[in-house]
């Protein structure tokens, strides 16, 4: 058995990279970093650095539209087919 890392790309406005799918570790540590959490915080800053680990660019996650967001963490975490 050959075991291959899952790589996607993106194109937003007519620019391409590449965005990978998280180790169990990663998804792990984000799931401590969004639980630690108080209620009053903004999640937004655990969102993009998890982003960004996985190969968003920086700079990249505060031009998304909340929706682009939202379907970038479906892709990744498996929960949409590309």
């Amino acid at each position: 058995m050959k075991l291959v890392r899952t790589v996607f790309e993106i194109e937003l406005d007519d620019k391409k990279f590449s965005l990978r799918k998280p180790t169990f570790k990663e998804s792990q540590k984000y799931r401590e970093d969004l639980s630690k959490l108080g209620a009053s915080e903004d999640a937004s800053n655990v969102i993009m650095n998890h982003l960004e680990s996985l190969g968003l660019p920086n700079g990249v996650f505060e031009s998304l539209e909340s929706d682009h967001i939202t379907q970038l963490l479906e892709v990744i975490s498996g929960l949409k087919k590309n």
